[in-house]
């Protein structure tokens, strides 16, 4: 039994400056297109990067105040 796997292959230009950039990602077992690949590919977004960013927002700031107001001047009811 035999397999043949056939790949396409393009030739793209870039700049020399991006080459080595994507040289420098290269690892010595990689191809370029493996660095391509990776650069490239969706990622899920790391949620991490996103907390604390409204952390001083004036929106935020402002609705944490008038929750607090609206905390406060609420009345509890006995039953």
């Amino acid at each position: 039994m035999h397999t043949q796997i056939i790949m396409a292959t393009k030739t793209i230009s870039i700049r020399e400056d991006v080459y080595n950039i994507l040289a420098s990602l290269k690892k010595e077992n990689e191809s370029f297109s493996d660095v391509i690949y990776k650069l490239t590919k969706k990622r899920k977004p790391n949620l991490r990067y996103y907390f604390g960013g409204l952390k001083e927002s004036k929106a935020i700031i402002e609705i944490k105040e008038d929750c607090k107001k609206i905390r406060e001047s609420a009345r509890l009811r006995t039953i």
